[in-house]
C-alpha cells in the first residue's frame, strides 16, 4: 500500500482490517451503528463510519464483510423508499458509484425508525 492514497478513488469489497484502519489525515466524521446494507448484505446489521476520505460499512456480527467507498467514485446519491428484511418498507439511501471499470450500487438503510441522520450525513459530506 505505502504512501499512495486509495481510500477516496476506490471501491473495495470485504477488505482486511488492515485496511479499513484510518491512514494519517483520515478523520472520522460520524459513526452509525443499527445500518443495514440492504441491497449487498440484506437482513445483516452493521456499522456506517464516514470520514473525509470514504464511507465504511461493516458488518457487527462478521467484520470481514465490509465495504469502502471513496467519495471520488461517487457519481450519484438520492434518497428513495425501500423493502429492508430488518424493518419494512422505509427510506434509505442510494449510492451509485464507479470503480474498479464497473459501476456499482449500495442502499443503506438505518434500522432506527424515523432516523435518517445517515441520510443527511453522508449527502452533507459528498457535497
Amino acid at each position: 500500500m505505502g504512501d499512495s492514497l486509495w481510500e477516496d478513488k476506490e471501491v473495495m469489497f470485504d477488505v482486511s482490517l488492515f485496511k479499513l484502519k484510518m491512514r494519517p489525515g483520515e478523520k472520522v466524521l460520524d459513526r452509525m451503528d443499527s445500518i443495514e446494507d440492504t441491497k449487498g448484505n440484506g437482513g445483516d446489521v452493521g456499522r456506517l463510519i464516514v470520514t473525509n476520505l470514504r464511507i465504511i460499512w461493516h458488518s457487527l456480527a462478521i467484520p470481514r464483510i465490509n465495504l469502502s467507498i471513496g467519495y471520488n467514485c461517487i457519481i450519484t446519491t438520492a434518497v428513495r423508499t425501500v423493502n429492508s428484511k430488518l424493518c419494512g418498507t422505509t427510506e434509505a439511501l442510494h449510492i451509485l458509484t464507479k470503480g474498479n471499470n464497473s459501476r456499482f450500487e449500495f442502499i443503506f438503510t438505518n434500522l432506527v425508525l424515523g432516523n435518517a441522520r445517515h441520510l443527511t450525513s453522508i449527502m452533507g459530506v459528498h457535497k
